[in-house]
């Protein structure tokens, strides 16, 4: 469901929501929550001992499934816990499903939320010396995988105020320092921010250089700042090095916003419900707006 005002987007997915009544056995001895996942948890792998039978499995992947599509489309606060159950899709346990279940309650509790997209400023269409303003902001999880101490990435880039790319994913190696987590982050975002202004400078329109990125590591900001090595850091590849890269050539600025104000934090780890909700106005305004 698409609600346009003047300037403003609402997506929201009602039909979805009354799916999850209808299709799902929500009566597992939970209520109704304020987060959609248990604030610093994260979801353990099933043992051969605890895993469900095929057909709660089924009803798992199935539920995970409407998840899925909900997060992508209508609610990206729910993005982390989602990814988290999305890994246990080949054996899930009991703790899983009851998992899934509160991500459920909790869209059901706030169903007016879902994506707004609000431009801070308005372009007339004609002003061809107008310079689109994009941003993004990385944040990651030191060694959120207990069984392969991979770290979580997440970020989000923002085109005049508005989210249009956010991300929630396990890093593909393992970081060996919570500034290397970051750096990977920061990247992954980056990529995504030249990816967005490549689309603008393409089709004739101008975007404001440097663009920023904010980051709430200052050991990652500073190593993107400067040309120091430090032992921490003298191991990583190329790859980490490419935000210098960027900084260089003018199309990029990295610097420091604090961990209680990036709320690229949304998607890596699972919040509690007072710093939850103060981020997801970021992406979903305030409820019934």
């Amino acid at each position: 469901k698409v609600d346009r005002e003047e300037s403003k987007f609402k997506f929201t997915q009602p039909v979805m929501l009354q799916s999850f009544n209808d299709e799902f056995d929500l009566k597992d001895g939970g209520t109704a929550c304020d987060t959609p996942g248990d604030p610093g948890k994260t979801l353990p792998v099933a043992t051969d001992e605890e895993r469900v039978i095929p057909r709660m499995l089924t009803y798992f992947r199935k539920g995970v499934g409407k998840l899925l599509h909900m997060m992508r489309w209508s609610r990206p606060e729910i993005y982390n816990p989602v990814r988290d159950l999305s890994r246990h899709m080949k054996g899930c346990s009991k703790v899983h499903i009851k998992a899934m279940h509160r991500v459920m309650r909790y869209c059901l509790k706030y169903p007016n939320r879902g994506w707004r997209l609000k431009p801070d400023r308005k372009w007339n269409g004609k002003d061809r010396n107008f310079k689109f303003r994009i941003s993004g902001r990385s944040d990651s999880d030191y060694a959120n995988c207990p069984t392969t101490r991979r770290s979580v990435t997440g970020y989000s880039v923002f085109l005049e105020g508005v989210p249009i790319m956010v991300k929630s994913l396990m890093q593909k190696i393992v970081a060996l320092s919570v500034t290397e987590a970051e750096i990977n982050a920061g990247v992954a975002c980056a990529q995504e921010m030249i990816f967005a202004m490549r689309i603008l400078l393409s089709i004739g329109l101008k975007v404001e250089l440097p663009m920023v990125l904010e980051m709430d590591n200052k050991g990652a900001v500073d190593h993107c700042n400067n040309h120091s090595v430090g032992g921490r850091t003298k191991h990583m590849e190329v790859k980490q090095l490419y935000l210098r890269q960027l900084k260089e050539k003018g199309l990029l600025k990295v610097q420091w916003r604090g961990g209680d104000e990036n709320d690229a934090d949304l998607f890596t780890k699972n919040l509690p419900a007072a710093t939850f909700h103060k981020h997801v106005k970021v992406y979903c305004g305030e409820d019934g707006d």
